[in-house]
C-alpha cells in the first residue's frame, strides 16, 4: 500500500481527507498528518511518504516550500496541492516543482478519489519501470560477469579470447594460484558468488599495489590471478604471500574458516599466467600435508623422492581386493600407502597422479559391477572428476576414502548372509500375500525371488527352523482358524481363502493341525461365545 502524508492547518479539512481516504477502496494508508509546513517536513523525513497532500497556505512554511524542502532532502513523492481560487497564482511555482495534481477548494470526495486514483496509476507505472530497469541492470551485470569469467579462464588456459574484456590487468608482474577454504559458506559454482567473496577480501587485506581476480573451474576452489608491483619477481610473490596470510588469519579468526592454496612463478607479462597456473596446480595437486597452508612452486622439488610404479600398483591392488571383500580397514590402509607414494613423486608427475586416481576409481566401479552390485549403489559422486582434475592430494584422499567406505558398506550389506536373510523375509511376505492361491508352492515362490527351489528350500530351513512346506501349511491353517473364529464364512469359503479348492482335502489338513474338523472347530467357537 502507498503511504500518504496530509498537511493542512485546518482541522476539519484534515479530518475530512483522512475519513474519505479510509472509506475509499484505494490501496493507500495515511501514515501521518500535520498542521503546518514545519511539522509536515518532520513527518515526511520520518515516514518517507509516497504521496503528499498539502494545503498551500499554512503557517511557518507553505505547502510549496514544504515540497521543495522534501525534494532537497532527496525524497521522492507524488504531490497533490490544495488551493483556493485566490491562491491559484501559485500555479506557476507549483508546476516548476513538478506538481501536476491539485484539489480546488471546496472539493467533493469523488474529486479527491479521482485525483488519488490517477496518482496511484502513475506510481504503479513508475514501479514497473523501475523493476524493469533493475532487471535490465542485473542482466547486464550478469552478462558482464559471464564475459569476465570466460576471459579470465581463457587467460589461465593460455587460450585466445575473441571479445575485448571489460577489465584491465595492469602491473609489472603477474602470477596465478589456487585458493581453497575448508568450512566456508561460499558456493563458488556461480561467478557472482566469487565476486562477492573478492569484494570482502579486497578492502584492507591486499598489500598496496596488489590486485586480485578469481574464477572457479570446479565450484569448490578458486583459480586466482594476481597482478601488481614489486621490486622484482621474488618481492612481488612475497607481497602476495603476506596478503594470503592476512586474509587467512581474518577468515580463521572471524569465520572459523581454514584457508590454504598454492602459487606459481611470477611473470612480467599476463601471457605467462597460463604457465603460472599450471605450476600452481602442480604443487597444489602434490600436497598431502594439511599443515602446509600456502605452497610456492619450486620450494618442494628438491625434497621430492621418486617412487616406483610397482609400489603404486601393489597399493592399488590391495585397495581393490579389500573393497571386493568389504574390508574397509584394509582398503583404507592401502589408500594411505598409495597417497604417500603419490606425495613422493616430483611435481612434474602430478598429471600422472590424476590419471592414476581416475583409473583406480573406475577399476573399483568395474569390480563392483562384475560382482553383481547395482551401479546406482556405487556410482561415484558427480564431482569426482573435477576433484581428480583440480583437487590436491588431500582432496583426492578424502574423496577416495569416502568412495571406498561407501563401496565396502554396499558389499557388507549385500553379503551372502545378509542377502539370505533378505530373501527369507521376502519369501514370507509373498506367502502371506498369496495364501489364497492354490498354485502357491516352493517353485512358484522361488521363481518370484529369482532363485532356484533348492536354494530357497535350504536357506528357508536355515533361517526359520521349518521346512518350506511345513511353514506354508501352518500359515494356511492359522488363517483358517482366524476366519472360522471371527467370521460367519462357510467352510468352503474359508478353504478358498486358504488356497484349497477341495473342501475334503482342506478338512483333512485342518484336522491334522487342530485335532478336529473345521465344522467341530466352528461349533466349539460358537458354544464358547454363548457362554
Amino acid at each position: 500500500m502507498y503511504r500518504i502524508l496530509i498537511a493542512d492547518d485546518e482541522d476539519y479539512v484534515r479530518d475530512l481527507l483522512v475519513r474519505n481516504i479510509q472509506n475509499s477502496a484505494l490501496e493507500v494508508d495515511v501514515v501521518a498528518v500535520a498542521g503546518d509546513g514545519e511539522e509536515g517536513l518532520r513527518e515526511a523525513l520520518l515516514h518517507k511518504p509516497d504521496i503528499i497532500i498539502t494545503d498551500i497556505a499554512m503557517p511557518f512554511m507553505n505547502g510549496l516550500e514544504l515540497i521543495r524542502r522534501i525534494q532537497e532532502a532527496g525524497l521522492y513523492s507524488k504531490n497533490v496541492v490544495i488551493s483556493g481560487y485566490d491562491e491559484f497564482d501559485y500555479a506557476k511555482q507549483a508546476i516548476s516543482l513538478g506538481v501536476k495534481d491539485y484539489l480546488l477548494k471546496p472539493f467533493l470526495p469523488r474529486e479527491m478519489t479521482d485525483v488519488l486514483t490517477k496518482v496511484i496509476q502513475e506510481l504503479d507505472s513508475q514501479k514497473v519501470l523501475q523493476q524493469n530497469m533493475s532487471l535490465l541492470k542485473e542482466q547486464a551485470k550478469s552478462r558482464a560477469g559471464l564475459a569476465r569469467e570466460k576471459a579470465l579462464k581463457a587467460l589461465l588456459k593460455g587460450k585466445e579470447w575473441g571479445e575485448e574484456p571489460d577489465f584491465i590487468l595492469e602491473g609489472r608482474f603477474y602470477a596465478a594460484g589456487v585458493i581453497r577454504m575448508e568450512g566456508g559458506a561460499w558456493d563458488f559454482g556461480r561467478q557472482e558468488h566469487v565476486e562477492e567473496f573478492l569484494m570482502l577480501i579486497r578492502e584492507g587485506y591486499l598489500s598496496a599495489g596488489i590486485s586480485l581476480y578469481a574464477v572457479s573451474f570446479d565450484g569448490i576452489q578458486l583459480a586466482a590471478i594476481w597482478f601488481g608491483d614489486g621490486e622484482n619477481e621474488e618481492h612481488f610473490l612475497k607481497r602476495i604471500g603476506a596478503s594470503l596470510e592476512k586474509i587467512s588469519g581474518s577468515l580463521e579468526k572471524y569465520y572459523h574458516i581454514q584457508m590454504n592454496g598454492a602459487l606459481g612463478h611470477a611473470y612480467r607479462s599476463q601471457t605467462g599466467l597460463a604457465d603460472s597456473y599450471r605450476e600452481a596446480m602442480a604443487v597444489w595437486r602434490g600436497n598431502l600435508d594439511a599443515a602446509k597452508r600456502f605452497l610456492f612452486y619450486g620450494e618442494e622439488n628438491s625434497r621430492k623422492e621418486e617412487t616406483s610404479s610397482s609400489q603404486i600398483r601393489e597399493w592399488k591392488n590391495q585397495i581393490r581386493l579389500s573393497v571386493r571383500a568389504g574390508q574397509e580397514d584394509g582398503a583404507l590402509t592401502g589408500l594411505s600407502g598409495l597417497m604417500k607414494c603419490y606425495a613422493s613423486l616430483s611435481n612434474r608427475k602430478n598429471d600422472y597422479v590424476g590419471v592414476s586416481v581416475g583409473e583406480l576409481v573406475y577399476a573399483i566401479q568395474n569390480d563392483m559391477e562384475q560382482d553383481g552390485y547395482d551401479r546406482a549403489d556405487t556410482e561415484p559422486l558427480s564431482y569426482m572428476q573435477d576433484r581428480i582434475t583440480y583437487g590436491s592430494l588431500m582432496d583426492m584422499n578424502q574423496m577416495l576414502a569416502s568412495y571406498i567406505e561407501k563401496c565396502c558398506r554396499v558389499v557388507r550389506e549385500n553379503s551372502e548372509e545378509t542377502k539370505a536373510e533378505a530373501v527369507v523375509k521376502r519369501l514370507k511376505q509373498i506367502m502371506e500375500n498369496d495364501l489364497h492361491k492354490t498354485e502357491l508352492d516352493l517353485e512358484a515362490v522361488a521363481a518370484k525371488v529369482h532363485f532356484s527351489p533348492s536354494y530357497v528350500r535350504q536357506i528357508f530351513k536355515q533361517y526359520t527352523g521349518e521346512c518350506f512346506g511345513e511353514y506354508l501349511i501352518r500359515k494356511r491353517m492359522e488363517r483358517a482358524g482366524r476366519l472360522l473364529q471371527k467370521t460367519s464364512m462357510k467352510i468352503q469359503e474359508v478353504a478358498d481363502q486358504c488356497g484349497y479348492e477341495n473342501q475334503r482335502y482342506f478338512a483333512s489338513s485342518f484336522k491334522k493341525f487342530y485335532g478336529c474338523t473345521p465344522t467341530e472347530f466352528k461349533l466349539a467357537v460358537e458354544e464358547e461365545h454363548l457362554y
